[in-house]
């Protein structure tokens, strides 16, 4: 899906604030004009050759080079930090990876993984990875968050996998049953089963001579065409699409961290992390950054959601990390948190880098209070970086890593990245955004059709975005989000919705009480939005709003009239672009109904269909209690 990032404003160079160096290579870009108005877009340098064919292979280099610095850390059941260091990671690698073999596991015997993040889950894909087995991790809330399994059972249909890894049996153990698995094929880390193999017997598998070579000659016979990974993303319909991603794209994507990360600070980096490992952003873009670095990689155990957000914190405190990348929502909750933190904003201000975000655009207000935040903690900005791109271009497309006094720029294409824009109807300036490299996925698992639409005839990916040029008259200067072409709507007037532009302008305006919302009007005569609450601002409004529950915040008179009062400040614009009534949810997106992809990426057209009640309360008249409206 989408990522965003900031924009350089053209201020004078004397004039730009001072930012701390974050060391990062960029490129130039070149473009082509086409008679029919069609741009086409790549960058000056070439791509940086891999040096091996997957993460994996680096695991070797970091065990001779830094065996005893720590590779991944997690906190235990007391809350100690649990480390394995490079030198470990490395040789329980080969055991697990001489285990899988002997299962019976191969490139026609894929691995499918029940696990959120953990050490456990990290090495058991590298071991898969380094000799050719393919793998797929399904996102842990299909297991542990879903009543009827239908999507775990769709990506078990689809992968027919030959085992099963999950973190714990007792955990996963409905999903477990729901899927029918043969006990022997169960690989279990905890509360292992009869007839299940206990993490504790793979692990210790003897590496014999001859297993020894088994493995060897399994990995010297992996090709880049081979599949590496496999990840399922969730389409409108809700029957998930696996996105299959060769190692040929790992390495492009390699390529590209080797570029960015030439310098030589960036060896040994800190990462703290939450994002998923069954999306592509967690899974290839920040841990397999991580492994190209030979970072230190503390995998977070909180999440940017109301009762989890303070082991985040906390975590950070801890870990003050050097880099550190995140979805908006999270953004937004974190920047609240440092204000009214001050050592915790020394931790974690002390050695970063550079920050990113991804999944949706980031809210100017959000961005300007984090500068403000570094300026104060460090006396320099932090550089805010990031991307655009998706499942099927392996996490990898734009990028944007300028200093910046605005936010919106996508970028321009990573090297060996091709970027074709074509015009779309309307004359606001909006191009179609399709993709062409190295770096594409290699077709929909068993869906010869979906990947056949999914490509143009000229082989670019066309990825359902559109964006405008951010300098209308140089195409090199970067490109700004301009929505999903399929969530756009019209008003009953006949005049367009950009969905994508009004939302952001809609949590700009309402700072910083909105984490996320839906835009609503189709066949209207106004905008209204259904949001999602951020419960620490709302809280901090009124002395007898704290402690109070999403439930009862969502409706209370206070929280709805300061609501009332920012909708009407912004009062004025066009009828397309403005929101002018706004109702809280208190309700959390559903997984179950594709309401939400598991990064939080918020599906507009599936919620709004599922939420038609809510948006009929949006245009009731008189206006309900609940409803905070422009008047």
């Amino acid at each position: 899906m989408q990522h965003h990032s900031p924009h350089a404003s053209g201020v004078p160079v004397g004039t730009m604030p001072r930012y701390r160096d974050a060391a990062l290579r960029t490129s130039q870009a070149v473009h082509e004009m086409r008679p029919d108005g069609t741009l086409l877009l790549r960058a000056g340098s070439t791509p940086v050759p891999a040096t091996h064919l997957g993460f994996s292979g680096f695991v070797a280099d970091w065990a001779r080079r830094r065996g005893a610095q720590t590779a991944l850390a997690q906190r235990d059941s007391a809350g100690a930090w649990r480390a394995l260091t490079w030198g470990d990671f490395h040789r329980q690698m080969l055991a697990v990876a001489a285990g899988l073999l002997q299962m019976g596991l191969s490139r026609q015997r894929p691995l499918m993984i029940l696990s959120g993040n953990s050490i456990e889950h990290a090495l058991v894909v590298a071991a898969a990875e380094y000799v050719g087995i393919p793998c797929a991790a399904a996102s842990a809330a299909y297991s542990l968050q879903s009543k009827d399994f239908a999507r775990l059972k769709d990506i078990h249909g689809l992968l027919a996998p030959a085992a099963v890894f999950v973190q714990s049996a007792e955990g996963f153990g409905r999903a477990l049953d729901a899927l029918a698995m043969p006990a022997r094929s169960v690989i279990a880390v905890e509360g292992a089963g009869a007839g299940h193999m206990p993490w504790e017997s793979l692990l210790a598998t003897e590496l014999t001579p001859q297993r020894l070579s088994q493995v060897e000659v399994a990995h010297g016979a992996v090709l880049p065409e081979h599949i590496a990974r496999i990840f399922f993303t969730s389409g409108s319909t809700g029957v998930p699409k696996g996105v299959q991603i060769s190692y040929a794209s790992i390495q492009a994507l390699i390529g590209q961290f080797l570029f960015a990360h030439a310098a030589p600070v960036y060896q040994g980096a800190v990462v703290l992390d939450w994002l998923p490992w069954s999306h592509v952003f967690g899974g290839v873009g920040n841990l397999g950054r991580a492994f190209v670095l030979g970072a230190s990689y503390y995998i977070d155990d909180g999440r940017p959601v109301a009762g989890q957000f303070a082991r985040t914190l906390q975590n950070l405190r801890e870990v003050s990390p050097t880099m550190f990348a995140t979805v908006p929502a999270a953004w937004a909750m974190l920047v609240t948190e440092l204000e009214r933190d001050e050592a915790l904003a020394r931790a974690f201000f002390a050695r970063l880098m550079f920050v990113s975000f991804g999944g949706a655009s980031l809210p100017a207000d959000v961005y300007a209070r984090f500068q403000r935040l570094a300026e104060r903690t460090v006396g320099e900005r932090i550089l805010f970086t990031s991307g655009f791109g998706a499942t099927e271009t392996t996490a990898m497309g734009l990028n944007f890593s300028r200093p910046t006094e605005e936010t919106g720029n996508l970028g321009m294409p990573a090297p060996g990245v091709e970027v074709k824009l074509v015009p779309l109807d309307g004359g606001d300036g909006r191009y179609e955004i399709r993709m062409r490299g190295r770096n594409l996925f290699s077709g929909y698992l068993g869906r010869p059709d979906l990947t056949a639409a999914a490509f143009d005839d000229e082989g670019f990916y066309c990825m359902g975005d559109a964006v405008r040029l951010a300098e209308p008259d140089v195409p090199t200067e970067g490109l700004r989000y301009a929505g999903r072409c399929v969530e756009d709507f019209k008003l009953v007037s006949g005049t367009w919705v950009r969905t994508g532009a009004v939302r952001v302008g809609l949590l700009e305006q309402c700072a910083p009480l909105l984490t996320d919302a839906v835009i609503c009007g189709h066949d209207r005569n106004f905008v209204t939005a259904m949001a999602w609450p951020n419960v620490v601002a709302c809280q901090a409004l009124a002395p007898e709003l704290a402690g109070l529950r999403a439930e009862v915040l969502v409706s209370h008179p206070l929280v709805v009239q300061t609501l009332q009062q920012k909708l009407r400040s912004g009062a004025g614009g066009a009828t397309s672009q403005q929101v002018r009534r706004v109702l809280l949810m208190a309700e959390p997106p559903s997984i179950d109904a594709n309401e939400v992809a598991d990064k939080g990426y918020i599906n507009q057209a599936t919620t709004r269909e599922r939420r038609k009640a809510l948006i009929e309360a949006l245009y009731q008249e008189p206006v309900p209690a609940a409803v905070a409206s422009m008047g």
